[in-house]
């Protein structure tokens, strides 16, 4: 979160060092912006005091860091303590008896009645017609199954914008009518149950396996969504159609004749309903200035509206073991390196299969100096950057 003071209007005689006794009659101007949310714009003589309180409690809130790390340090350490009120549990051996044939259908009947304490407690996986004992092995394998069969997309729950393999998984708003909400619960529990265990540390350390959109992610620390997140989320759509609208000029265009309002088809191609953006929204037409709010409710109904049962009831299962004040300390790009963690990334690879777009000396210095400074990220960093190159970590 960032704040940008402002100088005075023009024409006013207010000393630099006195910028809070604004003319405006208010006080000094300031605007808060956490890159996300539409800016705001404040006035106020103490404007000095209230960003180094809200500075103050915002680092209190994430323990005392805006680092990666300190904040993964500080949830980890919360969550730990959440343990404390199910101790007497996860001592507990929870029982889990699952056919691997129906892993998805036979794991939600097995934890069907579980308490939040039974979610935290020290599940016990035993796979129907076959011998073993669970010494963590066969625990680790169902996580693998459960989550394959819940986010890969061929399973329903879950689909991509596009057929490309570092395509992102999105709740499904056509999903087959034999997966209810209760399925979307269930996930948030899983989910939920892989960030407590991985709290835990060493063997039980447990990451989802998924990539999930960038609009979902920030739905679920109640972050506002926009028109940007289509460049992740669906590259194709803003492309095509994004880019295009924000390249073009609307009020002289010919070409294109937009309203605020979204066409539905069906997979044969045929319009089957329309839906406005606004109200009146069909006799509404978008121009340069309403462009980005036209991108946004665009958005708002392809990314949430759509979806918006789906994602409340995976935040029903995911909140009920991990308080959602925890999760809000992370943005979405961190809330992703939480859950999937960050693997293992070769500079070598990274480099090998980099595209060069210019040749002058100038850049071929720059470049240079871009893989000095790479060579000595961590794997962190180095999913922070391929995060910001391929919008998938």
């Amino acid at each position: 979160t960032k704040f940008q003071f402002l100088p005075p209007p023009a024409g006013t005689n207010v000393p630099v060092s006195n910028n809070n006794n604004n003319s405006n009659g208010h006080g000094a101007i300031f605007i808060i912006d956490d890159g996300c949310q539409p800016k705001i714009e404040l006035a106020s003589k103490e404007r000095n005091v209230i960003a180094a309180t809200f500075t103050h409690f915002l680092l209190k809130n994430i323990g005392g860091s805006e680092t990666f790390k300190d904040k993964q340090d500080f949830f980890y350490h919360e969550v730990r303590l959440v343990r404390k009120f199910h101790s007497n549990y996860y001592h507990e051996k929870i029982a889990v008896k699952v056919t691997r044939e129906k892993i998805l259908e036979s794991s939600m009947k097995a934890t069907k009645h579980f308490s939040v304490s039974d979610w935290c407690g020290n599940f016990e996986v035993t796979f129907q017609g076959e011998q073993g004992i669970d010494w963590g092995g066969l625990r680790r394998e169902w996580f693998e199954l459960i989550c394959s069969a819940l986010f890969d997309p061929r399973g329903g729950l879950f689909c991509t914008f596009h057929d490309k393999r570092q395509a992102l998984v999105h709740p499904n708003p056509s999903r087959p009518a034999h997966l209810k909400l209760k399925h979307f619960e269930f996930a948030g529990k899983v989910v939920g149950k892989c960030l407590y265990e991985s709290a835990l540390g060493g063997t039980y350390r447990q990451l989802v396996r998924a990539r999930f959109s960038r609009s979902f992610l920030a739905q679920l620390i109640g972050l506002r969504v926009h028109y940007k997140y289509f460049e992740q989320d669906d590259p194709d759509l803003y492309l095509s159609k994004i880019k295009y609208i924000l390249d073009t000029d609307l009020d002289t265009s010919d070409n294109l004749e937009l309203y605020f309002v979204e066409e539905i088809y069906d997979t044969s191609g045929q319009l089957v309903k329309t839906v406005e953006l606004i109200p009146n929204g069909a006799k509404t037409r978008v121009t340069n200035a309403t462009k980005n709010q036209y991108l946004d409710a665009l958005a708002q109904q392809r990314l949430c509206n759509n979806v918006r049962e789906e994602i409340d009831s995976f935040l029903k299962g995911l909140n009920g073991i991990i308080p959602d004040n925890l999760l809000s300390i992370f943005d979405e790009n961190e809330l992703e390196l939480l859950l999937c963690g960050t693997g293992e990334y070769s500079i070598a690879d990274f480099r090998a299969n980099h595209i060069v777009n210019g040749g002058s000396p100038e850049f071929r210095r720059v470049l240079g100096w871009f893989w000095a400074a790479v060579g000595n990220f961590s794997q962190t960093e180095m999913a922070r950057l391929l995060q910001f190159t391929t919008g998938c970590s």
